[in-house]
Formats: C-alpha cells, sequence, structure tokens
C-alpha cells in the first residue's frame, strides 16, 4: 500500500492563498493606499492653501504679523478711498470750482497711486504695526470718539471761496540780491496806495492789472476757488476767510516778504456727505475695518504731533561750520578751477560782438592784473573778490567756482588752454588771459582725481593742520553758506536727518567730524563750534513740521525687524 500526503487546509478548512492571491491583494492594498494618501494630501493643500491665504504673513514687524486677510481688507479700504477722492474731484469740476487742468492732474496722481497700491499697502500696515507699538511706548491712545469725528472730516468738503489777490513782492537789492529796508518800504508804499485806491472805488481789475507784480495779474490776480489749508500763504488765507465777500484785506506781509491783498466774490459752505457709510458697505467692507483702518491714521498723527512738540522745545543745539561738495558725474581726466571775469563794458553777452580796438578790452585787461596781482599778495580773498568784482552772472552765488570741466568739454579753446596747461597744482594762479568773454583770473581747485571725498579728506587734513576752517569753507565749500565761512547757524536734533545729525552731535565741541558722504548728495565735513540750550527758530520749527517726523521714524523703522513677503497676487 502506498502512503500520500495530504493537502495542507487552511484555517478552519478555507482552502489557502496562493502567491497570485496574495499579489493581488497587496496590490490593490497599495493602490487604496496610494489614493487614501493622495486624497488626503489634496486636502490637506487645499486646508493649507486656504489658511495660507487668509492668515499665511506678507509681513512681520518685530514678531507681529501682518495676514493676507489684513492685506485684502486694508487694499479693499484703500482703492475705496481713492474711488471717493475721485468722485470729489469730478463733482467739484462739474461745479466749476475746479479747473480742468487740475482734475486731470488729481485724476492722473491718484490712479498713478492705484497702479502701486498692492506694495503701498503692505508698506502702510507695516508702518501701522510699528507705529502703533511707538505711540504705546509715548503713551498715546487714540479714542472712539475720535475716530467717529475723523469719519465726519471725511464725509465733509471744506468751505470753499473764490479767492483773488493782488501781490507786489519788493525789487531786489543791487548789491546783496535780496530786498533791502528800502526795497521793502517802497513796496509796503504801493500796497497801501494799490488798498487806498480799491477803498475808494477803483476797480478790482484796473488796480490788478497795473500795480500787482505777480504773473497772475493778466488773470486779475485770479486764484481760483480755495479752501482755508491750500498751502498759499497762512496769514493771508486766514484773512481772506475772515473777510466778507468783495471786501478786500488789508495789505498782508507774507513769509517770503511778499506783500499780498486779497478779496472773496463767492464762497461755498461746508457740506456733509451722509453715504460714507453706506458707499463703504456698498464695497462690502466692514465699518469695523474701516473703523481699524481710520485708528491707525490717528495714531500716525497722534505720534507725529507729539514728536514735532518734542523738537520744537528747547533744547540742547549746537553751533555747525560745514563744507559740502555736491555729488558730481564721475571725470576722471577733469579739472575744476574757479575764476573772476572782468568783461568790456561789464557785459560778458555783448563781449563777442566788441571789436578788439574798443578801449573796453584794455580796461578790463588792466582790471584783471590789478585783481591778479592782489591776489598773489593774499589768495585768501579770491572768494570775496569772484562774489563782489566778477561780471559772471552766477558768481555772486558760487564764488567763480565751476563744474569739472573735461577736455572733451565745449568751452572757449582760450580758456581750455589755461585751465589743462600741465603741471597746474591746486591753489596755483593761472596770469590773466582773454577769452571771448573778457579777461579771466583763475585759480586752479584740484583734478578730479579719486572724487570729491578724496579730496574733502584732503581739507580735512589742512584744517587740522591749522588752516582756518572758516577760510577753507570759503574757498572750497559749494553750499550757499560757503560765502559765510561755512557756518550754517543753531542745529537742533530733528533738523537735518541722521545721517549729518548723529556725527554733528556725537564729536566734542571745537571739533570736526569724520568726512560724511550721502549717495547722490554729496560730502559733507563738519565742526562744532559751541553748544548751549536754545528755544527753536521759526525756521527749525518749520522744519520739524515738514521733515522733523518722517526723520525721527525713518531711524526708527530701520532699527526695527522687519520681514516682507510681498504682497499677495489676488489683492
Amino acid at each position: 500500500m502506498t502512503l500520500r500526503a495530504k493537502p495542507v487546509s487552511g484555517a478552519a478548512g478555507r482552502p489557502g492563498w496562493n502567491s497570485g492571491d496574495r499579489r493581488t491583494f497587496l496590490l490593490n492594498l497599495g493602490f487604496a493606499i496610494a489614493i487614501v494618501g493622495s486624497i488626503l494630501i489634496l486636502v490637506g493643500y487645499t486646508v493649507y492653501s486656504w489658511y495660507d491665504g487668509h492668515f499665511g504673513a506678507v509681513a512681520t514687524v518685530d514678531g507681529t504679523t501682518i495676514t493676507n486677510d489684513q492685506l485684502r481688507t486694508r487694499y479693499a479700504i484703500e482703492n475705496f478711498r481713492i474711488d471717493y477722492t475721485l468722485s470729489r474731484i469730478r463733482t467739484l469740476q462739474a461745479a466749476g470750482r475746479i479747473s480742468e487742468a487740475n482734475a486731470t492732474s488729481q485724476i492722473q496722481f491718484l490712479e498713478q497711486r492705484r497702479n502701486s497700491l498692492p506694495a503701498l499697502t503692505v508698506e502702510r500696515l507695516i508702518d501701522v504695526a510699528l507705529q502703533a507699538k511707538l505711540a504705546a511706548a509715548e503713551g498715546l491712545s487714540v479714542s472712539e470718539a475720535e475716530i467717529d469725528a475723523q469719519l465726519i472730516d471725511e464725509a465733509t468738503t471744506e468751505e470753499e471761496r473764490h479767492v483773488w489777490v493782488i501781490e507786489i513782492a519788493p525789487l531786489n537789492d543791487a548789491d546783496t540780491g535780496e530786498p533791502g529796508p528800502g526795497e521793502k518800504a517802497v513796496a509796503r508804499g504801493k500796497a497801501e496806495k494799490a488798498l487806498a485806491d480799491l477803498r475808494a472805488g477803483t476797480s478790482w481789475e484796473d488796480v490788478a492789472k497795473t500795480a500787482s507784480t505777480s504773473a497772475s495779474a493778466v488773470q486779475n490776480g485770479d486764484f481760483g476757488w480755495l479752501q482755508l489749508k491750500s498751502g498759499y500763504d497762512e496769514s493771508l488765507m486766514a484773512a481772506v476767510f475772515a473777510a466778507a465777500p468783495d471786501e478786500p484785506t488789508g495789505a498782508i506781509e507774507g513769509a517770503d516778504g511778499v506783500l499780498r491783498i486779497g478779496r472773496v466774490t463767492e464762497i461755498a459752505s461746508a457740506t456733509v456727505d451722509g453715504t460714507l457709510t453706506d458707499r463703504i458697505l456698498d464695497q462690502e467692507i466692514k465699518v469695523a475695518d474701516y473703523r481699524e483702518a481710520v485708528r491707525g491714521d490717528l495714531v500716525r498723527r497722534a505720534l507725529s504731533d507729539k514728536i514735532v512738540a518734542d523738537l520744537s522745545a528747547p533744547s540742547e543745539q549746537r553751533q555747525v561750520l560745514q563744507i559740502f561738495l555736491p555729488a558730481e558725474t564721475p571725470t576722471p581726466d577733469g579739472v575744476k578751477v574757479r575764476h573772476i571775469l572782468f568783461s568790456p563794458k561789464d557785459d560778458p553777452g555783448a563781449a563777442t560782438q566788441l571789436p578788439e580796438t574798443d578801449p573796453a578790452w584794455s580796461a578790463a585787461k588792466l582790471d584783471a592784473q590789478a585783481a591778479f596781482e592782489t591776489l598773489i599778495k593774499d589768495p585768501s580773498t579770491f572768494d570775496g573778490m569772484a562774489r563782489t568784482m566778477s561780471d559772471e552772472g552766477s558768481a555772486r552765488s558760487s564764488g567763480g567756482k565751476l563744474p569739472y570741466y573735461a577736455p572733451t568739454s565745449p568751452i572757449d579753446p582760450a580758456f581750455a588752454a589755461a585751465i589743462f596747461k600741465k603741471g597746474l597744482r591746486p591753489g596755483d594762479l593761472i596770469p590773466p588771459f582773454k577769452s571771448q568773454f573778457g579777461w579771466h583770473v583763475v585759480q586752479f581747485m584740484r583734478p578730479y582725481g579719486l572724487g570729491e571725498k578724496a579730496w574733502i579728506e584732503t581739507v580735512r587734513r589742512q584744517a587740522l593742520d591749522g588752516t582756518d576752517f572758516a577760510q577753507l569753507a570759503r574757498d572750497q565749500g559749494e553750499g550757499p553758506e560757503a560765502p559765510t565761512g561755512g557756518d550754517i547757524g543753531w542745529v537742533a536734533v530733528g533738523q537735518l536727518g541722521d545721517l549729518r545729525e548723529a556725527p554733528i552731535f556725537s564729536a566734542k565741541v571745537g571739533d570736526m567730524t569724520a568726512v560724511v558722504e550721502i549717495p547722490d548728495e554729496g560730502v559733507y565735513l563738519f565742526k562744532v563750534v559751541a553748544e548751549e540750550t536754545r528755544p527753536a527758530t521759526r525756521e527749525q520749527i518749520a522744519i520739524f513740521e515738514s521733515s522733523g517726523f518722517n526723520n525721527w521714524y525713518s531711524v526708527r523703522k530701520a532699527a526695527a525687524k522687519i520681514e516682507r513677503s510681498g504682497p499677495s497676487s489676488d489683492t
């Protein structure tokens, strides 16, 4: 009898799996797992995309996150504000209170702003976050009542008046180039005469055309429709808005020395748009979100007012001398000179038409030779002589200093031959020579060399070696302060900006600073003469009001930890 092995039975009597069954099962299982995994990945990506689209960071400010949702909301608000302003402009234009040219200019500006709105909105949100922290540190806050008041302001079209102005500007003194007491008195007399004529019944049109020195005289001084805060002289606008229709104001002297008489012919009272909230809601903007945007604006205003007030208080100020050289286009083979021009009959424009035999040419030559001999004895008088004696029109302000000239520059051949003569060194005086414009006395200042910073380093070494700083400022400086020995007066914190103030207020009294280079502006060298506690001047306060907060804030913004991810593409 033959014994055979029995086949192995599966558990509970089921037949066993063969390898094909197992493979099929595993493949199906793997496929199912892959499908489930893909679905989970897709769901996860969808959730992540939704979260990132709403709560993802477009920027962080010292750890505070600005989200895409915040960006979209603020973008919608800023876009609404542009549309709201555009509608106001078109309404005023239709009413004849804004000229077509003025309206077009404002509309173009707003549309350009709209084109940059995504990036501008991100930056505004960064400012809101940072300024909120700075305001809190200063103890500042904004109340709901202040927000309510601001919303009313935004809905208000301010009173406007149709303004006419007669302007009488004093003439300049022939020697100083500025109005003197005599010239101001003459202008005051003309203004009082014009005012008396108006009050005696002479028509506004006749007085404007005969008395006004402004270009607006041909339009009878028509300034158009203006609001109180229109950017014109504050004292004039205050008088105009206090005047009755068709009654001339007094003769008011502005901050610029110009005398003005104003008149109002029409008045448009202030109006409040009661539909502002409805318009906001029509754009699917939540009123609460709009109020938060207004809060940020008011925080900035409160912070600015606080900083300007602080800067305007009496403070430690420093009296400073400065040597400034403006940024120049690189001219590697160029040279810089200064000159005194003696033209025949003191007229360089007519010199080319004057015969060489005219005695005026000989007189100009004698004047040039006399000046040269004086300068040989005392070169320090060059600046003063150039400003008072030169027949070049700009010499009064430039001290005869000219821009860099290269051998290829289109200048008079005789002048070029003189200044490009080999062997000239800084400070050398060139004997008088004749050009088509007259006789010149020239001092060679320097070759371009390594540029303005390298040269002012040389000037600094001269000052350290004992050369008078004020004299160096007159001879080398090219700012408006050069004629007064570089004296820029008393400097307060917040007046010049941190790049210039930091070295000024870190130097010891009596010392010079290091050379300060500001890209695209130029190079500076400062000397601190004195220090004392002083009240802010009117001019300083005006600077604080126009740029003090921006200067203060830019330093703090630069110090903050700010990371930008860029605006979302679907704003």
